[in-house]
């Protein structure tokens, strides 16, 4: 049987069941965003890996190096604000052929030393190897206390479903790529074409959910709204309720659908996938918090939906209250 018949889903599942890890240090092992062990002093040791692979994740010739770097290390660090924490260390390892000239390397390297100051995070290690194509890797460590770790378990029924930002900038930048090449980031849609080049990893917005304790449930937007959204309530067990109308729809898109480039969004808002912004769930008491921090961050904190019965699935609601049928959650590896 080939990979391509399996989907990532069930392969992460197998090396789970396969690698089962009982521990009293070990929180989490497979199946979140990060895993969580115990430090001493009663602190979460968080611990996350990624990687971006050339002609898989990214096209040389439509990324500039420096900006290449600054993604590899966000998205590791996505990873850890969607757990709650602070990042501390991170080690990157790189494969590249020989042909790649060494400017390209130190633009690199440029790119994730300028992500890492903004995060205060410090290199502490890594690789280099020889390989076909590019291929960068991060393993980011972070820390906070034990009690505030957000888990994707937790969504309670009835609880709000909220996204940070505006979903759907990075699938519509990657398409934007795709039509006009490189120039397409001196367009009339280069902030969109950067929110896909170079996202930015919500720290600040996950740290104070958690401190706050305003969250149930947290997951960084790395492969579609939905389906990340799918993950929180299987790991909940529940379902939930995304209504269509109130998806945030950042001001480029409605351009750019006013245009007649796409008379339908929808698909890439809710399946577009790269946005690294955070979608959690919360309890509605908790919404005139959650207001303040959106204003406080400057940062646009939205309700989609709702967490329900189990038995009612994941379902985006229509205008007029009927289902609407997503062809695709999102994207997700070897399907």
């Amino acid at each position: 049987m080939f990979l391509k018949e399996f989907g990532e889903e069930r392969i992460i599942r197998e090396l789970a069941e396969k690698f089962k890890v009982r521990h009293p240090r070990v929180l989490k092992a497979i199946g979140d965003d990060a895993s969580v062990t115990v430090q001493k002093g009663g602190q979460a040791l968080l611990a996350t890996t990624d990687i971006l692979i050339e002609d898989t994740h990214f096209r040389a010739r439509l990324t500039p190096p420096c900006l290449l770097g600054r993604k590899s290390l966000s998205i590791s660090l996505s990873d850890i604000a969607a757990m709650g924490g602070s990042a501390l260390f991170f080690l990157v390892s790189i494969g590249f052929p020989g042909s790649v000239k060494k400017d390209f390397l130190d633009s690199l390297y440029k790119g994730i030393s300028g992500r890492a100051k903004e995060c205060g995070a410090l290199l502490i290690g890594g690789n280099t190897a020889r390989s076909g194509k590019i291929t960068v890797s991060t393993t980011v460590l972070g820390e906070m206390p034990v009690d505030e770790v957000v888990y994707r378990s937790g969504a309670g029924k009835n609880d709000l479903v909220w996204v940070t930002g505006t979903p759907g900038e990075s699938a519509l930048g990657l398409t934007l790529l795709k039509k006009h090449g490189a120039g397409a980031i001196r367009g009339p849609f280069k902030k969109a074409v950067m929110r896909h080049l170079d996202p930015t990893p919500r720290m600040k917005a996950g740290r104070a959910l958690a401190v706050k304790r305003l969250a149930t449930s947290m997951i960084d937007i790395s492969d579609g709204v939905l389906l990340d959204l799918k993950r929180v309530i299987e790991a909940s067990g529940a379902g939930a309720v995304v209504e269509l109308d109130s998806l945030p729809v950042s001001t480029e898109m409605r351009d750019y659908i006013k245009l007649g480039k796409r008379p339908f969004a929808a698909d890439l808002i809710l399946s577009g996938g790269e946005d690294y912004e955070l979608l959690f769930t919360a309890p509605e008491k908790n919404t005139p918090r959650i207001s303040a921090l959106s204003k406080e961050l400057k940062l646009r904190i939205t309700p989609i939906g709702r967490i329900v019965d189990k038995k009612k699935g994941l379902k985006v609601i229509g205008p007029d209250g009927t289902e609407i049928k997503i062809k695709s959650l999102g994207f997700e590896h070897f399907k």
